[in-house]
C-alpha cells in the first residue's frame, strides 16, 4: 500500500503531543520574546529530552510538537522529565499521552491513537500531563507519581468515551491525600458505608443501596450528629476497606457498615457500628421483618445506632425521611432504582423511573421532587438552555411535591432548588433550603444547592461559605464539580475572572460535560485576553452539545438578578468566539 511513492506503516504507538498554553497572546504580547523562549526550550530541553527516551520528534506545530514513542513508559516518563525542565522557561506547555493505533506516511503520523493525544493534552492545565486510559493501564505500577482520575471524555471522531487520568507532579497534593488528614468535628461523627447486598440475586444491588442512603437521611435529620453524605460514602462501594483508614480519609469517629438479604417477601438487615480510631466494635444487631416492613426496619436501625453513639441520651428528636414513604412497594422500587441511576450521573433513565413510580404513586412526593430537580440539570447543564414546555413541567412537579408534603427536607430542597434555578420564586426557593440546612445540619446536597444558588446570583460570601460546609461533609463526593458551578459562577458575576477560571477548571476536570462551566471558562478567558485558550474551549463546548446557542444560554442567565449589565458583553464574545447564535 502506497501513498505519493511513500510506504505506509500501521502500528501500534506510544503518542506525547504538546503545545504551549497561551501561545497568541504571548506572541502578541512579546512576540520576540514568545519566540526566543520556544527555541531555547527545543534547544535545551525538548529535543536532548526526547532522545535521552529514546522518541522521535514527528512535527513541529509553530507552538508545540508531536512525539513518538516504543513505549508508552518512556513516552510519560519523558513527559514528566520535559515538565520538570520546563519549569523555569517562561512558557508553559500542557502535555497528552496515549496508547493508540497510528498510520505513517512517512511524512506524518495520523489515525485516531494522534488524534485521542491531541484532544487529552487539550485536557491538561498549564505545566500539567493528561494520559489516556489505555496509556494509564500500562504504566500505573511504573511510575512513581500519583494519579487522579478525570473521568470519562467524549472525543470528537471517536465513537467510546475516553477516561482520562492526570498525573501529579511537584508539590501538588491530590484530593486523597488530603482527606487523609481532615480533622473530627466537634460532634459525634459518622460515615455509612453502603450495604452489602447479601441475596442470591446481584440485581438486588439497588435495593441495598437504597436502604443504606435512607438510613443516611434519617440519621441527618439528627441535628446533632455529623454524618457524611452518601456520595463520598458510596466511593467505597464493592472494595474491601480498613475503617480506620475511611475515618481518617473522610474525617469521622465512628463507621456504619452492614448487609441486606431479601428473599422473596422476607428482609434481614444486619448492621455493626465501629469506633473508625481504635477499630473496636460498639454494637451489633440483625432486624428481621417483611418486605412491607422495610421502613420500619430503617427506623429501628437508625435508633439503634443513635442510641449507641450517645447512650446517655434517652430519646432524640428525630424526623425519619421514611416517614413520609409512600407504602406502594412497586413505586418506591422504581424510586430506588432512579437513585442508582442518579449516582452514575444517569439522568435519563432516573427520569423514567421516577415517571413510572409517580404514575404508580400519585402522592409520591419525593419522587416527584427529584423528577422536577432532573429538569434543570438536563435543561441547563446538558443543553444551556431553558425549553419553555420542560421547564413549565418541572416547575408544576415542583410546586405539586411541596403541596403533597411540606415537612419532607428532601421535598424541599429539590423542589426549591428547582424553583430558584428557573427563577420563578428565588425568595422561596432560598427559605426552602435555608430551613433543609438548619433541620438537617448534614444534608451536604441542601447545602451544595443553596451555594450554586447563591453563586449563580452573585454572592460569591455566601457561595464559598455554603460550598466549604457541603465539601466537609461530602469530601470524596463524585459531584464536588457542583461545587465549583457555584464558585465559578460567584466570581465572574463578581468580575474575578482569574478566580472564574480557576474554579471552572477545576469543575471539568471532575465532569468534563458541564456546558455552564465550559462557558464561565470561556468567557473568563475572552475576558483575560486568552483567546487562543478560549478558542480551545469552544471547541470541547460544540463537543459536549452540538446544539448549543448563545441565545438560549444567555436567556437563561437574563433570569437572574446578578450582573444583567454584563450580558450583553458575554453574548457578544460567545458569538465573536464561533458559537452559533
Amino acid at each position: 500500500m502506497t501513498l505519493s511513492g511513500n510506504s505506509v506503516q500501521k502500528r501500534l504507538s506510544a503518542i506525547l503531543s504538546a503545545d504551549v498554553a497561551g501561545y497568541t497572546r504571548l506572541m502578541e504580547e512579546d512576540s520576540d520574546g514568545t519566540v526566543a523562549a520556544w527555541q531555547t526550550a527545543r534547544a535545551e530541553v525538548i529535543d536532548p529530552c526526547i532522545a535521552k527516551f529514546l522518541g522521535r520528534i514527528v512535527k513541529h506545530t509553530g507552538d508545540g510538537f508531536l512525539a513518538e514513542f516504543a513505549t508508552v513508559q518512556s513516552a510519560v516518563e519523558c513527559a514528566i522529565s520535559l515538565q520538570k525542565g520546563l519549569s523555569t522557561n517562561p512558557l508553559e506547555f500542557r502535555m497528552g499521552v496515549n496508547l493508540g493505533d497510528i498510520i505513517d506516511d512517512g511524512e506524518d503520523i495520523h489515525g485516531e491513537g494522534v488524534n485521542i493525544a491531541a484532544r487529552i493534552e487539550a485536557l491538561a492545565e498549564p505545566g500539567g500531563i493528561s494520559i489516556s486510559g489505555g496509556a494509564y493501564d500500562q504504566i500505573r505500577n511504573r511510575i512513581d507519581h500519583t494519579f487522579e482520575d478525570m473521568g470519562e471524555h467524549q472525543v470528537k471522531h471517536v465513537s467510546a468515551a475516553i477516561r482520562v487520568y492526570r498525573i501529579v507532579l511537584g508539590d501538588k497534593i491530590s484530593a486523597e491525600v488530603v482527606a487523609d488528614k481532615l480533622p473530627l468535628p466537634e460532634k459525634p461523627s459518622i460515615a455509612v458505608l453502603p450495604f452489602a447486598n447479601m441475596s442470591t440475586d446481584p440485581d438486588q444491588d439497588y435495593f441495598a443501596d437504597g436502604l443504606t442512603e435512607d438510613i443516611i437521611t434519617a440519621m441527618a435529620y439528627v441535628p446533632w450528629i455529623f454524618v457524611i453524605a452518601r456520595n463520598s460514602s458510596f466511593t467505597y462501594k464493592g472494595t474491601a476497606v480498613d475503617v480506620r483508614k475511611v475515618g481518617q480519609e473522610l474525617g469521622v469517629r465512628y463507621v456504619l457498615e452492614g448487609s441486606v438479604r431479601r428473599q422473596g417477601q422476607r428482609l434481614r438487615v444486619t448492621g455493626q457500628l465501629i469506633n473508625a480510631e481504635t477499630g473496636a466494635h460498639i454494637w451489633a444487631e440483625k432486624f428481621d421483618g417483611s418486605i412491607e416492613d422495610v421502613f420500619e426496619v430503617q427506623d429501628q436501625l437508625t435508633e439503634a445506632v443513635v442510641t449507641a453513639i450517645a447512650p446517655t441520651i434517652q430519646t432524640a428528636e428525630m424526623e425519619r425521611a421514611s416517614r413520609k414513604q409512600t407504602q406502594n412497594l412497586d413505586a418506591y422500587d422504581h424510586y430506588l432504582r432512579a437513585l442508582v441511576d442518579l449516582n452514575r450521573g444517569e439522568t435519563g433513565p432516573a427520569a423514567v423511573h421516577l415517571d413510572r413510580a409517580i404514575a404508580l404513586a400519585p402522592d409520591y412526593a419525593k419522587a416527584m421532587a427529584i423528577r422536577a430537580w432532573c429538569y434543570t440539570v438536563r435543561l441547563a447543564w446538558t443543553t444551556g438552555a431553558a425549553e419553555k414546555e420542560e421547564r413549565r413541567v418541572g416547575i408544576e412537579l415542583a410546586l405539586k411535591s411541596l403541596e403533597l408534603d411540606n415537612t419532607d427536607l428532601e421535598v424541599a430542597s429539590y423542589a426549591g432548588y428547582t424553583l430558584g434555578f428557573f427563577a420563578v420564586d428565588i425568595e422561596r426557593a432560598f427559605a426552602l433550603l435555608k430551613e433543609a440546612t438548619e433541620k438537617c445540619p448534614s444534608f451536604a446536597w441542601a447545602w451544595t444547592s443553596r451555594a450554586m444558588l447563591e453563586g449563580l446570583q452573585g454572592d460569591g460570601k455566601r457561595a464559598l461559605e455554603y460550598g466549604q460546609i457541603a465539601e466537609r461533609l461530602s469530601p470524596k463526593d463524585p459531584q464536588k464539580f457542583r461545587i465549583h458551578v457555584a464558585l465559578s459562577s460567584a466570581y465572574q458575576n463578581m468580575g474575578c475572572d482569574e478566580e472564574a477560571v480557576e474554579q471552572a477548571r477545576l469543575g471539568l476536570l471532575l465532569n468534563p460535560n458541564i456546558v455552564i462551566l465550559e462557558c464561565v471558562m470561556i468567557i473568563g478567558l475572552a475576558k483575560l485576553g486568552r483567546v487562543d485558550d478560549a478558542r480551545r474551549h469552544v471547541q470541547l463546548l460544540l463537543s459536549i452539545n452540538p446544539e448549543f446557542q448563545v441565545s438560549k444560554f444567555i436567556e437563561h442567565k437574563r433570569l437572574f438578578r446578578a450582573q444583567q449589565a454584563s450580558l450583553s458583553e458575554e453574548k457578544a464574545m460567545l458569538l465573536d468566539l464561533g458559537l452559533p447564535e
